[in-house]
């Protein structure tokens, strides 16, 4: 049963991301649409769609974009910090080569996205928002149904801040919150961010569930530091991403030189590039140092909250726990589906160079989201199911 009598950070927090959402899906529907061209190789354009923003601007297949309003382009995180400064209406000023030229085009984006998008294209949004909705409303139902129960605490974190997680900042995203009081645009856009700790919040569940695992000390100790490690440079890189993006501009061709740090693109796109960015006394190799670290930590923080699943399940007497926490790992199962299935999608044509097949097309990632529901679904199930006195664990005191 829901109560609303529980702490007040938990009122704020909750706020906060259910503002977040919102915004974001205000940005993802009603930003500006897209420009209108298609890549080959280092932003030299292959092909421009008629009577698109970019068409209308002039520009033409085998130019090179060199920068945009000032900011120059040197890998795919600048573009995305550039284009998260889109405004619906107002000139861009693009920098162009032709040849041995350089021209000075002015880019203008008019139209929303969704007036751009067919039947067809309206299925992955839709889709992806919908199961946005879910988990948010599946974090206030389990944070606000056992506001004591620390398990709870933490899935309907993780559900909230799946329900933000973005993989890059939508068309226009950091120019709307430059809009916003700065009261509300920092905590959205450090909202946003936060799925980069995400690993953090995963380990901290399933040390906590069903019964806890580690001493306090650890489980400070696990989670303050990689907090405040990466904690401290998603909080400045937001701040600089709305109020000063040029401070983002960043030598990506010697960040990517590291075959690690290209893997990291791959697999989790630029979101860690951009808010992983603004570091004291800045230099390439410490930035991609720090992203190597994240990722490590990423990987080994997913991995050891699935073997304390698995070493919890060996220890329960209780059918009916063993069940609950059963189902929960099958969850992981398909959860681990679905981040396969979601690489291959993002990644088909630069890994293969050809289109998709339907599997990992728009509808094949259809297909994904509503599977993916499944998870945080049975999650909450379990989470709400448990009791004190329920967790089918052996007891640890003395008595027979």
């Amino acid at each position: 049963m829901l109560t609303w009598r529980v702490s007040w950070w938990m009122y704020v927090v909750a706020a906060v991301y259910a503002l977040t959402l919102l915004f974001n899906t205000r940005q993802e529907f009603w930003g500006p649409a897209d420009a209108g061209w298609v890549l080959s190789g280092p932003f030299k354009v292959s092909r421009v769609l008629p009577g698109g923003p970019m068409d209308k601007a002039g520009l033409q297949p085998g130019d090179v974009l060199e920068a945009v309003d000032g900011l120059p382009l040197n890998g795919a995180a600048d573009w995305f910090l550039a284009r998260a400064h889109f405004e619906r209406g107002h000139p861009i000023e693009l920098q162009v080569r032709r040849g041995d030229r350089h021209l000075a085009l002015r880019l203008v984006i008019g139209a929303p996205v969704w007036r751009t998008w067919n039947r067809a294209d309206y299925l992955p949004p839709v889709a992806l928002y919908v199961a946005r909705f879910v988990l948010l409303l599946l974090a206030i139902l389990v944070g606000f149904s056992r506001p004591e129960q620390l398990s709870a605490r933490l899935a309907a974190l993780m559900f909230a801040i799946g329900a933000v997680a973005e993989g890059y900042p939508s068309s226009g995203w950091a120019a709307a919150l430059r809009h916003l009081p700065a009261v509300l645009a920092i905590p959205i856009g450090v909202a946003t961010a936060s799925c980069v700790v995400a690993s953090v919040v995963w380990l901290g569940f399933f040390a906590s569930f069903p019964q806890r695992r580690l001493s306090q000390w650890s489980r400070w100790v696990l989670v303050v530091v990689p907090l405040v490690l990466f904690g401290i440079p998603i909080v400045a890189s937001t701040i600089s991403m709305i109020y000063a993006p040029s401070v983002l501009a960043r030598p990506w061709p010697v960040v990517l030189s590291m075959a690690p740090v290209r893997l990291i693109q791959d697999v989790a796109g630029v979101t860690p590039f951009l808010f992983l960015n603004e570091l004291p006394l800045y230099q390439p190799i410490m930035q991609a140092k720090l992203l190597e670290v994240w990722f490590v930590v990423t990987i080994l923080y997913f991995a050891a909250g699935c073997v304390m699943l698995v070493a919890n399940y060996r220890r329960l007497d209780d059918p009916q726990a063993r069940r609950r926490v059963g189902a929960l790992y099958l969850a992981l199962v398909v959860f681990a589906v679905v981040v396969a299935h979601n690489f291959f999608v993002r990644n088909w044509t630069s890994w293969f160079g050809s289109t998709p097949p339907a599997l990992f097309s728009g509808v094949g990632f259809v297909g994904e989201t509503l599977l993916f529901l499944f998870i945080p679904l049975t999650l909450a199930y379990c989470v709400l199911t448990e009791g004190p006195t329920r967790t089918g664990l052996p007891s640890r005191g003395g008595g027979g």
